[in-house]
């Protein structure tokens, strides 16, 4: 497989990886041209010519994949020059590294109106996203024809069990009812993130149910209820860019706090 073929898969499965790409290379260098595909972790394929220049630009790619930021990184390989690397080549190399981060992945539990218009915009920012509902008639292709999974029982916390969220799911429950069944259910996923919508007084009672059933204040204090940025919002429209505000929000931090799990 070409290597570009590999970053447009990667870029197809959603995952965060760096594409460091040689876009200057002045004098005596390791090569005048390459490409390499930096891993979270480190791990790469491809090359930009290796020795230690390449090491420096894959300790770079991670730290600007950590960061979220693409960059530019400039290297002179000459021990006995100013700010040079200790490489005896001579030469100067610029290479461009490009963060590709992962998009937030939507699992909305419940396919009523609200769920519609999230699905609707998720469509537009090319998030994928999932349907969970107990509802047969609801949890349709034709409503929501971009879904990457459909998930439908009688048990809408079963059905957000067979959904299996990761740790890149952006749990959205705003279900017609049972919101405590599903909130225990998102707990015990090792998820980015998880919102419910409902009104302080609702949340607090759904809080309070969950306690008695074992669950503590520390997992339920990452819990976004009430959902979305306070904008005013009104219509189900307005609500659905509040909730999607708030999830691109919660994405772009640099450190996002993860939903503690509950012990299953």
């Amino acid at each position: 497989m070409l290597l570009m073929e590999k970053v447009a898969l990667l870029t197809r499965q959603n995952e965060t990886f760096a594409l460091a790409m040689i876009i200057e290379s002045k004098g005596s260098t390791p090569s005048h041209v390459g490409k390499m595909i930096v891993y979270r972790d480190g791990m790469i394929e491809g090359t930009v010519g290796g020795g230690l220049a390449e090491y420096y630009i894959i300790e770079e790619s991670v730290k600007a994949i950590q960061n979220g930021q693409s960059k530019i990184v400039e290297y002179k390989l000459n021990k006995h020059a100013k700010d040079g690397i200790q490489m005896n080549c001579g030469g100067t190399l610029r290479v461009f590294i490009e963060v590709y981060t992962s998009r937030p992945e939507l699992v909305l539990a419940g396919a009523g109106h609200l769920a519609y218009e999230l699905a609707r915009l998720a469509d537009f920012l090319q998030y994928p996203y999932c349907i969970v509902d107990d509802r047969v008639g609801y949890c349709t292709k034709e409503r929501f024809p971009n879904a990457t999974n459909l998930f439908v029982n009688e048990n809408i916390g079963e059905a957000l069990r067979e959904a299996n969220p990761t740790e890149k799911s952006y749990v959205v429950i705003v279900t017609k009812d049972r919101d405590d069944i599903v909130l225990k259910m998102a707990l015990q996923f090792p998820i980015a993130y998880v919102g419910m919508v409902a009104s302080k007084r609702k949340a607090i009672t759904i809080f309070e149910k969950l306690k008695s059933e074992g669950v503590t204040q520390e997992q339920l204090e990452p819990v976004h209820s009430p959902i979305g940025l306070e904008i005013g919002s009104e219509t189900t429209e307005e609500i659905a860019i509040s909730i999607i505000g708030e999830i691109i929000k919660v994405s772009r931090e640099k450190k996002p706090v993860k939903v503690k799990q509950l012990n299953r």
